[in-house]
C-alpha cells in the first residue's frame, strides 16, 4: 500500500470512528437524546442571597445547585447530603460532620469545612431576620450574639477541611432538622449576592450554564443517586411575572411546568395541553392574616378585633380554587380554632370600646405575584361596607421581604406562609418575636412575651406545650388569622407524567414521567 494511500485512509478512520460513536453504533443503540425541562416561574428572578428569608423559588433553585451539610427527604427523613457521616456524642453535646476528602464546588475549587463554618457564622450576623440565631440556639456562645456586634466565641470548630463540630450547651432534638433549612449551611464558591446567579456555583447537582436577568440555564454536572429519579439534563428557568405573557405561552404549549402559579391566574381556564397538580405540604401552608402589634392602630387589641370580625372568610377557599381549604385548628392535635364571626354588631363595639371611632384606616401588604391577590380585593370590599378602609400595598422581590420584616408602612399582611418545621413550637417562633434583635422566618409580628420560652428555646422544659392553651392565647391576641389552608399548587403539560412535589419545598423539577414511573432519560 502506497504512502499517499495510508495518508487518505487514517483521516477516513477517523471519520468512521466518530461517526460509529455518534450514531450508537459502539453502545449496541442510539446514543440517549438530552432531556431538558422547561420551569416557568411565575414572578420575578429572585436575589441570589443564600442567607436571605424564606422564598420558595429560591430554595427550590439553591436545592438544584448545592446540599447543605444534611437535608430533608421527601419523607421527612433527615438524611446526610454534604456530609458523609454525622457522628453525636452520647451526652448529645457534640455533633460532628465528616466529608468527603476532596469536595470540590463544580468550578473544581475545593470546598472545606471552614466554607460551612463561614455560612453558619454569616447567617449569624443577619440585620433583617433571625433565622440562624434560632435554628443554632443550642449552640454554645450563640445566646450571645447581638445584631450588629462582632460574634462571641462561639462553639463551631472546624479542626481540619473535612471535620466540622458544632458543640451545644443544651440539647436540641430538632438541631438536625433545623441545619436542613435550605440556605442554613450550604457553601458557595462566592457568597457575594452582587455576583447573582452567574456566580452561583455550589456543589451541584446543577451548575448555572446561563444566567439574564429574566432567565437561567442550569445544566446537570452529577448523576442522581440510587434510588431517586432521573434528573433532567438541562433545566430552563423562565422569570415571568407579566400574566399576559404566560397565558401566551401556555395556548403555545411553551412550557413545562408553571410554578409559582399567579394568583390572578388561579381562576383562568386552562388551554386543553395542560393541568391543574396539587401536592400536600407539609409543615401546613397558609394563606395567613398578620396583624401587626407594633404599629399604632392594631397595636389595641380593639383594633385586631374590629378588623377579626369584619373578615369574611367564606369565599376564600373558592377563589383559591385548587389546593384550598377551611383551617380548623392551628395543628392537628388542637382544638378547633374559635374564629371571629363576620358580625357587623362586633366591630362596631369594638371600634367604641377601643375609642377608634366610627371607621379605622390600615395599610395590607400583599405578595403582588402571590396567591394573596386573588381574595385581597374580596376581603377589602367586605371591611369597606363595615366602614373599615384597608388600603392595599402589593409589594414584590426584595421591596416585599424588608416591608415583611422591617418596614413600618403596613400594620396588617396578607401572605402565604409555611412554618420552617412541623414541630408547633417552629410555628410559635415565627409568631413570637424574640426577646431582642429581628424576627424569625420571613414577617414581623410585633407581639414580644417570654411565656413561650421554655418551648421555643432549645431544652428540656419541664411539661409539654399545651396546643389548646396557645390556640386560646392566638385567640385572645390575634396576632394572626388563617385565613386558608394551601396545598402546594402547578400547572404542567398533560401526558408527561405527574411531576414530584416535596412536602416541605414544593415540586420538583425532575424529567416528565419520573415521578409517575416513567423510565425518563438514561444516565
Amino acid at each position: 500500500m502506497s504512502a499517499t494511500l495510508r495518508v487518505r485512509i487514517r483521516p477516513l478512520g477517523r471519520v468512521l470512528t466518530v461517526a460509529l460513536v455518534l450514531g450508537g453504533a459502539s453502545c449496541g443503540g442510539p446514543a440517549p437524546r438530552p432531556v431538558t425541562r422547561t420551569w416557568w416561574v411565575g414572578r420575578s428572578a429572585p436575589m441570589f442571597d443564600p442567607l436571605g428569608p424564606r422564598d420558595p423559588v429560591r430554595w427550590s433553585l439553591e436545592r438544584l445547585l448545592t446540599r447543605g451539610l444534611v437535608e430533608e427527604d421527601a419523607s421527612g427523613a433527615i438524611v446526610p447530603a454534604a456530609a458523609e457521616r454525622v457522628v453525636t456524642s452520647r451526652d448529645s453535646l457534640t455533633v460532628t460532620f465528616h466529608l468527603p476528602r476532596g469536595l470540590r464546588y463544580t468550578t473544581g475549587a475545593h470546598c472545606r469545612s471552614a466554607d460551612f463554618r463561614a455560612a453558619l457564622e454569616a447567617g449569624l450576623q443577619r440585620p433583617d431576620h433571625a433565622t440562624t440565631a434560632w435554628a443554632l440556639a443550642a449552640v454554645r456562645g450563640v445566646d450571645a450574639v447581638r445584631p450588629g456586634r462582632p460574634l462571641p466565641p462561639l462553639g463551631i470548630r472546624t479542626p481540619d477541611d473535612s471535620t466540622l463540630v458544632l458543640e451545644l450547651a443544651r440539647r436540641d432534638r430538632q438541631l438536625l432538622r433545623k441545619l436542613a433549612i435550605p440556605g442554613l449551611c450550604t457553601p458557595w464558591a462566592v457568597r457575594d449576592s452582587a455576583a447573582g446567579w452567574g456566580g452561583a456555583a455550589g456543589l451541584g447537582p446543577y451548575r448555572v450554564q446561563r444566567a439574564e436577568p429574566r432567565r437561567l440555564v442550569l445544566v446537570r454536572t452529577q448523576r442522581p443517586a440510587k434510588g431517586r429519579a432521573p434528573a433532567p439534563d438541562t433545566v430552563s428557568v423562565r422569570f415571568e411575572p407579566v400574566v399576559a405573557r404566560l397565558r401566551s405561552a401556555l395556548r403555545a404549549g411553551s412550557i413545562d411546568l408553571l410554578w409559582p402559579v399567579p394568583g390572578s391566574l388561579l381562576a383562568d381556564p386552562l388551554p386543553a395541553s395542560y393541568r391543574h397538580q396539587t401536592g400536600p405540604a407539609v409543615p401546613v401552608r397558609r394563606l395567613l392574616l398578620i396583624m401587626r402589634m407594633d404599629v399604632p392602630p392594631t397595636t389595641k387589641n380593639a383594633a385586631r378585633q374590629a378588623l377579626a370580625h369584619g373578615l369574611n372568610r367564606s369565599e376564600v377557599t373558592d377563589l383559591l380554587r385548587n389546593g384550598a381549604r377551611d383551617p380548623i385548628a392551628w395543628w392537628p392535635e388542637a382544638a378547633p380554632f374559635e374564629f371571629p364571626k363576620l358580625d357587623a354588631g362586633e366591630v362596631s363595639a369594638w371600634l367604641e370600646r377601643g375609642k377608634l371611632g366610627r371607621s379605622v384606616h390600615v395599610v395590607m401588604l400583599i405578595d403582588a405575584d402571590g396567591v394573596a391577590t386573588a381574595v385581597a380585593h374580596s376581603l377589602q370590599g367586605e371591611w369597606a361596607r363595615l366602614s373599615l378602609s384597608v388600603d392595599l400595598l402589593p409589594l414584590r422581590g426584595a421591596a416585599l421581604a424588608e416591608e415583611s420584616l422591617r418596614g413600618w408602612h403596613a400594620q396588617l399582611a396578607l401572605l402565604d406562609w409555611q412554618a420552617l418545621s412541623d414541630d408547633p413550637a417552629a410555628e410559635l417562633a415565627a409568631l413570637v418575636m424574640p426577646p431582642r434583635g429581628p424576627a424569625v422566618g420571613t414577617f414581623r409580628t410585633g407581639w414580644r412575651t417570654r411565656e413561650f420560652d421554655p418551648w421555643i428555646r432549645p431544652g428540656s422544659p419541664a411539661t409539654p406545650l399545651d396546643l389548646d392553651a396557645v390556640e386560646r392565647r392566638l385567640a385572645e391576641q390575634l396576632v394572626a388569622l388563617p385565613v386558608a389552608e394551601l396545598d402546594w399548587m402547578w400547572v404542567e403539560r398533560s401526558g408527561a407524567g405527574s411531576t414530584a412535589s416535596h412536602p416541605h419545598f414544593g415540586p420538583e423539577i425532575v424529567s416528565p414521567g419520573a415521578a409517575a414511573g416513567g423510565a425518563g432519560p438514561p444516565n
